[in-house]
């Protein structure tokens, strides 16, 4: 019978913690990017809602054109109005927000809006 030689498992916890740290730190990136980009649709979606009202307060106030409104509006909480329609004293907007993520980019969210009268109101 041959006599096997010791091996020695010096550095398997070391091989064992680097893929573990490595795991843990890409969870916590996956975290961090989805919770800019929910932060993101809040804000895109906070900025459609606003410029939506006032648009449409502009509208029954008698201003002259509630997209211009619109586009004011979202431009103060840092958004940009991409489709703006207006039907009677309702309007409709579609805002986007872009987000600044550096290395991992600068994804555009968008968000929707529509403010009036409710439908068969009268």
């Amino acid at each position: 019978m041959a006599e096997s030689t010791p091996r020695s498992e010096s550095g398997t916890a070391s091989i064992l913690a680097i893929g573990l740290a490595t795991v843990l730190l890409g969870g916590c990136l996956v975290g961090v990017f989805w919770a800019a980009v929910s932060v993101g649709r809040h804000r895109a979606a906070s900025a459609a809602d606003l410029a939506a009202l006032s648009a449409a307060q502009a509208l029954q106030t008698g201003a002259n054109d509630a997209c211009l409104t619109a586009s004011r509006i979202a431009a103060a909480q840092q958004a940009e109005v991409h489709a703006c329609h207006q039907a009677g004293e309702s309007v409709a907007i579609v805002v986007a927000v872009k987000l600044r993520l550096g290395v991992l980019g600068t994804p555009i969210v968008t968000a929707e809006a529509r403010a009036g009268p409710a439908e068969g109101a009268n």
